[in-house]
């Protein structure tokens, strides 16, 4: 399934950003899914000698190696936030057939938040973010991202744009409701309107 197909990404909507864990927070898992292939195809003709537990054992080892490899994949490359130019999409897996969707729309955003624990993250510039909600009954949270301040400052930017669009889209509505009901108002709210609008007008000119 594509990601779009996953978020139900809508007609216009489009997909700005996606996140997900940098190398260095997961890789140790592939390097142990490694030792033991490798281990165990180091041993393996000794553990055919043995017969058949040998290979039972072999076996094993074999199908732990290509577990660990392929959960590790499967886990880091299915948990990520989704930055969309509407809302914010976090995807998390919790097991092969475990996943949780979740988004929080920009106008529903209080703050975002970064957070490095540790020496490596400090080095090597990764760390977690957080997205709280206006409600603050629920929060998204994405761990051991690369970069996480251009993360935290690329919803920012979106957030505050998507809310400014927002607003001028709300006023353009009033304004258009505004002028369809102009030749059913009376002559006395038209000439409290005309009043309005002139003040206006010459505070603007002021």
């Amino acid at each position: 399934m594509s990601l779009a197909k996953k978020i139900n990404l809508k007609d216009e909507e489009k997909i700005v950003s996606v996140v997900g864990p940098h190398l260095l927070s997961y890789i140790w898992k592939y390097i142990l899914g490694l030792a033991f292939l490798f281990v165990f195809s180091f041993f393996m003709f000794r553990l055919f000698g043995y017969g058949l537990w040998g290979q039972i054992i072999y076996g094993l080892g074999m199908f732990l190696g290509i577990y660990i490899i392929l959960h590790t994949w499967l886990m880091n490359h299915s948990n990520v936030l989704v930055v969309t130019s509407e809302r914010v999409v976090d995807i998390h897996r919790l097991g092969w057939f475990d996943e949780i969707i979740s988004s929080v729309s920009y106008l529903d955003i209080k703050d975002v938040a970064v957070r490095k624990t540790g020496i490596a993250q400090s080095l090597f510039n990764f760390g977690g973010i957080a997205i709280a909600t206006k409600s603050q009954q629920f929060v998204l949270e994405i761990l051991n991202i690369s970069n996480p301040s251009k993360h935290q400052l690329l919803l920012s930017d979106i957030s505050q744009q998507y809310k400014q669009d927002v607003k001028v889209a709300n006023m353009q509505v009033i304004y258009n409701n505004f002028v369809k009901i102009i030749p059913d108002l009376p002559d006395g709210d038209l000439a409290r309107v005309r009043t309005l609008i002139d003040e206006q007008l010459e505070t603007d000119v002021v």
